[in-house]
């Protein structure tokens, strides 16, 4: 939304205003054009510096900028300014308009991926569900590790990786029956050092994240049980895959394993003997 929110609304201005101007002063075009080229990125500069998005997306929206300034300039040649020669050319009005028609699906695409259809909307223009079920088209996602949208964050993923690489800590970790539904389930992680020795005192968090739903996630801390070994009833919201990611520190050190789950709807029937 930070490259294509001001590139539409940007575009839709100089635009608007163009026409209007060239209506007023109809062979004034490419002087025109120039002026509010150079005004837009004037309005466009303070909101950048104090929202700054990035160097890629400011670099973007100015080239965008500028491009609709020069196709509109190109699109009535100076010899329509005097008095002679085509006062129109469709080249440039036909690149024009497809840039502004990519700018446009643009924008709805990123807006349904982001926010989802209105109820209304979804409605009308989605496949009508079986009965009893509920369709919608929200679908936030999650990523358990993002760092790949800001150097910073990678530089500390990569530090962090290579201590948690020289401390050596083996980590046991898993549900101790498989996790159902609604039904609390013990959750347990046991850590020794790279000697074999138990870790006590240590915090540990544990993520769950849903990666059909992000409103779901939530984190527990394991409390202690014994020395190295922490464990809590988690109870899962929802069936299907989730993420999980452990955060272990004590001290300085800190610790990290990422993972997966999968949740089932009901307790699976066993079978069990009669002594």
């Amino acid at each position: 939304m930070n490259l294509v929110l001001p590139a539409g609304v940007g575009i839709v201005g100089i635009v608007a205003l163009f026409y209007l101007f060239k209506w007023r002063w109809p062979r004034a075009g490419r002087p025109i054009a120039v002026i509010l080229g150079v005004l837009s990125l004037a309005a466009y500069a303070p909101y950048a510096i104090t929202h700054w998005p990035g160097s890629d997306i400011v670099t973007a929206v100015v080239a965008i900028y500028v491009m609709a300034a020069f196709i509109l300039g190109f699109i009535y040649p100076a010899k329509a300014a005097e008095g002679g020669g085509k006062s129109f050319h469709w080249g440039p009005a036909s690149i024009f308009i497809f840039l502004s028609v990519v700018v446009l699906l643009d924008s709805i695409f990123v807006t349904l991926a982001s926010s989802g259809l209105s109820q209304r909307a979804a409605h009308d223009l989605l496949p009508k569900p079986d009965e009893g079920t509920i369709v919608t088209s929200f679908f936030p996602g999650t990523v358990a590790r993002d760092y790949q949208q800001q150097e910073k964050l990678f530089n500390q993923y990569d530090s962090a990786l290579d201590e948690q690489v020289q401390l050596g800590w083996k980590v046991h970790k898993g549900w101790v029956d498989p996790p159902v539904v609604n039904q609390p389930t013990l959750f347990k992680v046991s850590v020794v050092d790279d000697k074999g020795n138990a870790v006590p005192g240590a915090k540990i968090k544990v993520d769950l994240m849903r990666p059909a739903d992000k409103r779901l996630d939530f984190s527990v801390a394991l409390p202690e049980v014994a020395g190295g070994d922490y464990q809590l009833p988690i109870t899962m919201t929802a069936p299907g895959l989730w993420e999980v990611l452990i955060h272990i520190q004590k001290d300085n050190a800190n610790f990290e394993l990422d993972g997966r789950t999968d949740v089932h709807l009901h307790a699976r029937n066993e079978t069990q003997s009669t002594p």
